[in-house]
């Protein structure tokens, strides 16, 4: 039979008389080394069509799943003796919903647990972190480590890890969090806070999810590329052992001089994908008829991916404004009541959940995005537009998947991205096969390999991540510019290193600046804790002048006078919705009111909460070398930072939003005679909280139940 007969009969279906005919082919793939990777596929496209077949050719359906390595999908109730030798050869440890490995993941957990650094590069669907899980149940690693690409994946990993394993071992993954050596621990953390903490001496054994970004080419920011190698090193220098998984990719160039480990790059699958491509031009609204085409068809989970969160409001839009093809659902009434209540109504995130439409971006508050993911695993909306931010390590369960962009922002999408874009369609025991709609072109295939920064200095290293390094981690060529860099700076050595993501050029600006106005030196800029408001506008105009001005216009803000008014607008608003409302009436002519609320969630997350205390610790260490010069007594930005970071809140109670209560909700369940520090004594507050007292709303209510069972797994 030909292959392309074979996919049809896969596809359409077939009779009992051909059944005999389609089991036939697939075995001679099957039996093919050539063609062996293909026959898998063959196998699995046999399980969607599982009930076509025979109840008399079952035998040799399962027969083809056990030599593909398919080995969950085969039934408990197996027919032979071998058949359950092999599924006990496979059986995991005890992990929760996960009873059996497939092949490669045996090959895996055996490797680990030889002791072997493995580099595991494999489709989204072959279930990665089940042999995470597999090691921390084996108990031959008492502290470990889990690094995730964003904040959003930290909840995520620490439910699932909490559910088999929290009575033994302590989960940490906030800042403020502190751990014990005598405790058993899995640390669940970003590459940045993995950086700040110097606790984690003890791990031995670490995992980095997604290990493409330690190129530096592949990840959309060099300096969070740069943190993820500063990583990978701190946590292998201590010896511990790692495992890096990730999409596939063709190689790994900057490891193998330095450590031994076992590369992987494994086609190995547990679903199909159909491919479909349709051509269409970027503009002149063919696209958007395409997606609304597909969106009348398509009755199964979908995730929508745009290429930014203005693209992802489009497309909303464009699925809104079609009378009759989204009716308003009550499965989320909940959510929209209070959305409605705390952000214009105006805004497309609540007309789109009304109609069973979620929308994740990186704008949408945390948990607000944790929010979607499970409403859309739940059923309880249908679609899930999405960027780049639910694409990279979020577990969805979605059949389709529409890429309505071709590009992430501006940037075309390389085969790699598209490949990992396209791997979200279908889950294993649920979509046999995944459904993928290109409304562009995809790009050609074309070979990919990551090069680790760390392990391959050259001339153009950037410069933040040698200063992140030891002396005796750094190749000849490496060592001279450090050493050229630091005899020459009029900064120390000290500040260079602390301001490493700023680059050196505008550190020596902003030190000219402070010795050229003698104003500056003393009171305005030595000052701790609070500064008054001389102070804040001293740092704000440098911060303007220096650092963040092409960021801050972007917000509408044009002078360091203007940032500080924001700042005291956030520091003493009774809510975030006075902020929204506020940057509502000032948007610019060309904005709708959902634009300008996305703008003011956009400031409050990303240029308040993060970029605004590096901008402002980068100034303190400046600061600090010049009037120690002058013999003043320099100031300390620190705790200034920390309010920042946390928008005015109480860091604990800040915190909450990552365990997916949102920041208005924590804020209104907080006792105003208590403080709250830490995340932990945040976490203490719900589960003792009786949540009869408190003015909540039936969604809030929801969230905190959610975040209570998961504390009690």
């Amino acid at each position: 039979m030909l292959l392309e007969d074979l996919k049809n009969f896969l596809t359409t279906g077939f009779s009992d008389d051909q059944a005999v005919s389609v089991l036939a082919a697939v075995n001679s793939l099957v039996n093919s080394q050539r063609t062996h990777d293909l026959g898998r596929e063959m196998v699995i496209r046999c399980l969607a069509k599982k009930d076509l077949f025979p109840p008399g050719l079952m035998p040799l359906l399962a027969s083809l799943v056990g030599s593909v390595g398919l080995i969950p999908y085969l039934s408990k109730d197996v027919s032979t003796f071998e058949e359950q030798l092999l599924l006990e050869a496979h059986r995991t440890p005890s992990i929760g919903k996960v009873d059996f490995f497939h092949t490669l993941q045996l090959q895996i957990y055996r490797e680990l647990r030889a002791k072997r650094n493995v580099v595991l590069s494999a489709t989204t669907s072959v279930g990665k972190s089940a042999i995470v899980d597999a090691i921390i149940a084996s108990g031959d690693h008492k502290h470990l480590a889990i690094i995730v690409p964003t904040i959003a994946l930290i909840d995520e990993t620490r439910r699932r890890i909490i559910e088999s394993f929290g009575a033994r071992y302590a989960i940490v993954t906030h800042p403020t969090q502190v751990s014990s050596r005598d405790q058993a621990t899995v640390f669940v953390l970003t590459q940045e806070r993995a950086l700040n903490r110097d606790d984690l001496q003890d791990v031995s054994f670490f995992v980095i999810d997604e290990f493409y970004k330690l190129d530096l080419q592949m990840e959309k920011s060099i300096e969070r590329a740069v943190d993820l190698n500063l990583c990978f090193h701190k946590l292998a220098s201590y010896g511990a052992q790692f495992y890096l998984i990730g999409p596939h990719v063709d190689g790994v160039n900057g490891l193998a001089s330095t450590y031994e480990f076992l590369f992987l790059p494994s086609h190995f699958s547990t679903i199909a994908l159909d491919i479909v491509q349709y051509g269409l031009p970027k503009d002149g609204g063919e696209r958007e008829e395409k997606l609304i085409e597909l969106c009348q068809e398509l009755i199964s989970p979908t995730l929508i991916f745009c290429q930014s969160p203005g693209s992802a409001k489009r497309a909303a839009e464009t699925l809104l404004n079609v009378e009759g093809l989204l009716p308003e659902t009550d499965l989320t009434w909940s959510a929209v009541e209070w959305l409605e209540k705390e952000y214009p109504e105006e805004w497309v995130v609540t007309h789109a959940l009304r109609r069973g439409v979620g929308i994740h971006h990186g704008s949408i508050p945390r948990a607000l995005q944790q929010y979607m993911v499970k409403a859309f695993e739940t059923g309880a909306i249908k679609f899930l537009i999405c960027t780049s931010t639910l694409i990279e390590g979020v577990n969805t369960v979605a059949e389709n998947v529409i890429i309505f962009d071709k590009r992430i922002k501006t940037t075309g999408i390389d085969y790699f991205t598209f490949r990992n874009i396209a791997g979200r369609a279908g889950r294993m025991r649920r979509y046999f096969v995944g459904k993928v709609y290109v409304l562009e072109e995809q790009p050609e295939p074309d070979t990919c390999v990551i090069e680790v920064a760390v392990g391959t200095q050259s001339e153009t290293t950037p410069m933040s991540l040698l200063l992140g390094l030891e002396d005796d981690d750094l190749t000849p060529g490496s060592k001279t510019r450090v050493e050229t860099i630091t005899r020459e700076s009029p900064l120390s050595a000290e500040t260079l290193r602390a301001n490493r993501r700023v680059p050196v050029e505008k550190q020596y600006d902003i030190y000219d600046a402070i010795w050229r106005d003698t104003s500056l030196l003393g009171k305005p800029l030595a000052w701790r804790g609070m500064p008054d408001s001389p102070q804040l506008l001293a740092v704000c105009t440098l911060i303007f002048d220096y650092l963040d001005s092409g960021i801050l216009k972007g917000y509408q803000i044009f002078s360091g006078k203007q940032l500080q008014a924001t700042l005291y607008s956030v520091e003493n608003s009774k809510s975030f919705r006075e902020v929204t409302e506020n940057f509502v009436e000032y948007r610019r002519r060309t904005d709708s009111v959902s634009d300008a609320v996305e703008l003011s969630l956009r400031f409050l997350r990303k240029y308040v909460g993060y970029t605004f205390p590096q901008s402002l610790m980068a100034i303190s260490h400046i600061q600090g070398d010049v009037l120690r010069k002058i013999g003043v007594e320099p100031g300390n930005y620190e705790f200034y930072a920390a309010k920042t970071e946390s928008l005015f809140m109480e860091r604990g109670l800040f915190a909450l939003d990552e365990y997916g209560i949102p920041l208005e909700t924590a804020m209104r369940i907080a006792p105003v005679d208590r403080e709250f520090p830490t995340l932990d004594s945040a976490i203490e507050l719900i589960a003792r909280m009786d949540a009869r007292g408190v003015d909540l709303t039936k969604f809030e209510r929801d969230l905190i139940d959610d975040l209570r069972a998961s504390l009690l797994s």
